[in-house]
């Protein structure tokens, strides 16, 4: 029977891990608990668990400290990491320091719960501790980077981790492999997870050793692999691979799929941009209507690009889509595209941006200081490194001229995004429902909203809620459960969390004090 130990400075957390499951029918039992990372280290070296789930931030000491000093143990005990939304930087230092796993606190689900301290006993029983370090580090690997991939839709958090460095070592580079099933299979195929797990078995033996490979069922009828290796892989013989794979799910699946595979990446925050590059190739056929295999580089050719510049004008938020097109157009220009092309497309772009408002012409003439009215007007961008600093320079341009001349139009917007939160506080509220009531794009609700309101959407609901929440408290002797049920909150627990994230104190807290 192996020994576990739970190390959060919440009660809460505490408590819900402790009652979530049945640890004995699990062959392990629970030795105790510690409210922060000191106390923790001091009952690792005197109890020696087997595995231990520890919170990351903590008074006194912390998570990643606490790890760094257990590890210099004999027999350190496996760790299990408890994050919380937004510490992807701390999670990075949990992995480098080898823990199996982590959980999300406000997502926590028995069966998850129940894989992980599966995994954790086969890990505490099995593993040699070299060979530990190295299995425990790939399987964390494969976890962040699944949630990686799982916050690609949120645009305002995708923003702000393709900005940030988590680049892989020197040399190494990977690709987004997407796989689309052709048509959906039938019913019984779809309710096993054999079918899944074989058809990215079959994938992945056609991929050379050396090469990391992970794989993740994203949607319905799409398998993404992740691949990774330290030198770069020919296109041919990546075709070569894609072309093997694509036969053998014919021929032991009969299924017929497409794959966008996309350009190798270094960062692996950018992880969300590769998934849609992948997706991209699928969907716009690069390599022709009659392949199956699209590489995401094909795209990046002077026709894709003129039909994304003919496609602005009907953009409901044309700042985003410059933007978007702008980032494919850079891409464009370090994949060597010939000068005359690149020179038409940048011609054609400021025209679009000279039509975006009344005041875009008159602004982006200043933004330059020079007015590009033809062809010609580009000719004193003589390279590459010049048109990248000119897109650069213009990238800087459109989000100054939005910030001084749309704001009138975003703060209109956010004050009806405002008005529909405060009437629908009862309800469950989703940005993509508040998006489609305002007839705009849910990224486009997203970032002006952050814009206006220096505050996330997201966080300004929880506001919105909890206020209410401190009214309802003190009614009517309504209990926690019942309030969090009045708000649209499903889970008690996490309505908790929320209301402490929001006020600094538990809802219990706040009724004492009043």
């Amino acid at each position: 029977m192996k020994t576990i130990m739970i190390i959060d400075d919440e009660p809460l957390i505490r408590r819900g891990l402790e009652s979530m499951i049945s640890w004995e029918t699990l062959d392990c039992r629970l030795i105790g608990q510690a409210v922060n990372g000191e106390e923790g280290l001091e009952k690792i070296k005197e109890w020696k668990p087997d595995i231990v789930f520890t919170d990351i931030k903590m008074p006194k000491m912390d998570g990643i400290t606490m790890m760094k000093e257990a590890m210099k143990i004999s027999a350190p005990p496996v760790f299990v990491v408890l994050s919380g939304y937004n510490e992807f930087e701390l999670v990075r230092s949990a992995m480098r320091l080898g823990a199996i796993d982590y959980l999300t606190k406000l997502d926590l689900e028995e069966g998850e719960l129940i894989r992980v301290v599966q995994e954790a006993i086969h890990r505490a029983s099995e593993r040699s501790r070299s060979h530990t370090a190295q299995t425990a580090s790939s399987d964390f690997k494969k976890n962040f980077l699944r949630e990686l991939l799982q916050m690609r839709g949120d645009q305002e958090f995708y923003q702000k981790m393709r900005k940030r460095s988590f680049s892989l070592e020197e040399g190494y580079s990977y690709r987004l492999l997407c796989m689309k099933l052709s048509e959906l299979p039938d019913e019984k195929w779809k309710r096993g997870t054999l079918s899944w797990d074989f058809l990215a078995n079959i994938c992945k033996e056609q991929i050379p050793k050396g090469m990391e490979v992970h794989e993740y069922h994203i949607e319905e009828e799409t398998i993404v692999l992740y691949m990774e290796s330290s030198r770069r892989t020919e296109r041919d013989t990546l075709l070569a691979q894609c072309e093997a794979m694509e036969m053998d799910i014919k021929k032991y699946l009969n299924q017929d799929i497409r794959m966008g595979i996309s350009a190798p990446h270094h960062n692996i925050y950018h992880i969300p941009e590769a998934f849609e590059e992948a997706m991209q190739s699928i969907a716009f056929y690069t390599g022709g209507v009659g392949r199956s295999i699209h590489f995401y580089t094909d795209l990046l050719n002077v026709h894709f690009l003129e039909k994304q510049l003919e496609g602005l004008k009907t953009e409901p938020d044309f700042q985003e889509a410059v933007e978007n097109v702008l980032i494919l157009l850079q891409k464009f220009v370090m994949e060597n595209g010939k000068q005359s092309e690149v020179v038409s497309l940048c011609f054609r772009l400021m025209m679009q941006i000279y039509e975006w408002d009344s005041n875009s012409r008159e602004f982006f003439i200043r933004w330059f200081d020079r007015e590009y009215m033809t062809i010609q007007d580009f000719e004193n961008i003589a390279n590459t490194e010049g048109f990248g600093r000119w897109m650069l320079r213009l990238g800087q341009g459109i989000g100054n001229f939005g910030q001084q001349y749309m704001g009138e139009i975003y703060r209109y917007k956010v004050k009806k995004a405002k008005q529909y939160i405060y009437e629908s506080r009862f309800q469950k509220i989703s940005l993509n429902e508040v998006a489609e009531e305002l007839e705009i794009t849910p990224s486009y609700l997203s970032r002006i909203f952050k814009k206006v309101m220096q505050q996330s959407f997201s966080d300004y609901i929880a506001e919105v809620k909890i206020e209410e929440a401190k009214k309802l408290l003190l009614q009517d002797n309504n209990r926690i459960y019942e309030v969090s049920t009045m708000l649209g909150y499903d889970d008690p627990y996490y309505f908790s969390k929320v209301f402490k994230r929001v006020t600094q104190m538990t809802p219990s807290e706040y009724i004492a004090r009043q």
